[in-house]
């Protein structure tokens, strides 16, 4: 039954009844998306409600922690329950596949999203409506009587218009503190560099054209997804070569040179692909509409090709057995190889590189949305027990190393190095230290480590090196928590509270 908006329904806070107003259109699409059978819609349903929970109670409980309103840790608990759910009833979606269960988990998040209105929205943010006409201020802090007016603490929100991890603008809360100078930057909100979706490309003349770029547009999608940087981070060391655009345009040439004449020259596929009719189909939708068959098919030719480029073992005179490199191995090699060092590092090509390659497409699943929500939360407890803000919830010593390890269970086993590593990039506190904490979670010693996590390995053997680097990250650790000490005092000093 479709809800219309009511005027008994509002709070009196602007913002958050237009959220509400945002939910009730979500809760009418959704019952309407839940009568058809339609992953692709199933899928932006669960998107829109996701973001929803992660703007919309975020704004909500800063009104309701400025405003004075009671039970503020009772009503952030159930906003953290109801993401829960809705994150769970999403990752049930993604993993089915039959077309009639995923619209099946789109009618319960219909009646989720009924049963948030009425037991939520109508019930328990209706006791936020006495505290609408106070003046919102996360924390109001005066200096005494017979000071002087300095800079103090002021902290006041701020709605206003951003660009959400994914490009798409939205409204965002904001809190703006006055702090002395020194001190500013550890109130910032983190900054990075977003990698964005790559270009979606249409019109093509024949299936082999399409089909060669739709590989390139879904390997492209992990390879930018790891490109992800912060410019306030800089290290050492080169970044692992799937870390880098130089990488990137090499390996999609080489892919062109040496992987997709393979999948073209198939006989199989070429018989298969005769009645596809290319029109309509983008390098996007182009896995959607395929017969799982041509898409099985196309996806072992992509693993054979790779197959015939790895090092095969021989044994020589005196019996001893080595790995022989082929010359078109040794070809793949130079064309792979960095310009400059600084530029990414890369081992030469060997069957463990070709087992990251292989892993780099699956014709099956599109790995995009599914990482990026993975960064998101490896993104938010980082913040919250690494780098946490004042007022910011803080999480328990351990819970980044135990997230990232939960993570490595979602993905090919390959990307678990790329994944530690990128966050050694973006995250200032994951030092080299960190990470080589990190790998005793997965192996009893050394050589354990390196089985699963070779690159990573590497990265810690090129580290212990240049000694100057555990230095420097050593250096900015004690900056850090003196800068967080002189926080703490400055704030108690005016009478703002902390969380320790």
């Amino acid at each position: 039954m479709t809800i219309a908006w009511r005027d008994a329904m509002s709070i009196g806070v602007a913002e958050l009844d237009a959220d509400h107003k945002r939910l009730v259109a979500l809760v009418n699409a959704c019952e309407k998306a839940a009568g058809e059978v339609n992953p692709a819609v199933g899928q932006r349903m669960f998107e829109l409600v996701v973001d929803y929970c992660t703007t919309h109670f975020k704004r909500e409980e800063v009104f309701h922690l400025s405003s004075g309103a009671p039970d503020y840790e009772r009503h952030k608990k159930q906003h953290q329950e109801m993401t829960v759910e809705a994150r769970n009833l999403w990752r049930e979606f993604l993993a089915e596949v039959d077309p009639k269960r995923k619209a099946a988990c789109v009618g319960r998040l219909s009646d989720l999203l009924n049963r948030w209105m009425i037991e939520h929205v109508l019930k328990e943010d209706m006791r936020l409506k006495p505290y609408a006409g106070k003046k919102v201020q996360l924390a109001q802090v005066k200096p005494a009587a017979s000071a002087a007016p300095e800079p103090g603490l002021q902290a006041v929100t701020q709605i206003s218009e951003v660009k959400s991890r994914t490009g798409e603008k939205r409204q965002a809360t904001d809190i703006e503190y006055e702090l002395p100078p020194e001190l500013a930057h550890l109130m910032q909100r983190f900054q990075f560099v977003v990698p964005q979706m790559p270009e979606v490309k249409g019109d093509f003349d024949s299936f082999e054209q399409l089909c060669e770029a739709a590989i390139h547009h879904r390997v492209n999608k992990i390879l930018v997804f790891f490109q992800r940087s912060n410019p306030e981070v800089k290290r050492k060391l080169p970044p692992v070569f799937l870390a880098s655009p130089a990488f990137a345009a090499k390996f999609h040439a080489a892919v062109s040179k040496f992987i997709i004449p393979a999948i073209t020259a198939s006989r199989q596929i070429k018989m298969m692909s005769a009645s596809v009719d290319c029109s309509g189909l983008d390098t996007e939708n182009f896995w959607e509409l395929l017969k799982q068959i041509l898409k099985d098919s196309i996806l072992a030719t992509w693993r054979s090709a790779w197959d015939d480029l790895r090092l095969v073992p021989v044994t020589k005179p005196d019996g001893s057995r080595v790995l022989q490199v082929k010359d078109e191995t040794k070809l793949l090699r130079e064309m792979l190889a960095a310009d400059e060092d600084a530029l990414y590092d890369l081992p030469k090509v060997g069957n463990r590189e070709i087992d990251v390659f292989i892993s780099l497409l699956d014709t099956t699943v599109d790995w995009w949305d599914s990482l990026n929500r993975t960064w998101d939360i490896v993104e938010d407890i980082y913040e919250q027990e690494k780098d946490p803000r004042v007022f910011q919830d803080k999480a328990r010593v351990g819970a980044l190393r135990d997230n990232l390890l939960a993570a490595f269970q979602r993905f090919p086993e390959q990307w678990g190095d790329f994944l530690i590593l990128a966050c050694h990039r973006m995250f200032p506190r994951v030092s080299s230290l960190f990470i080589e904490d990190f790998t005793r979670s997965v192996g009893r010693n050394e050589t354990e480590r390196e089985a699963i996590m070779p690159y990573t390995i590497r990265y810690l053997r090129q580290v212990r090196d240049f000694p100057s680097i555990r230095e420097k990250e050593a250096a900015e650790e004690a900056q850090w928590q003196a800068e967080i000490d002189e926080l703490r005092k400055f704030l108690k000093g005016w009478g703002g509270q902390t969380q320790d």
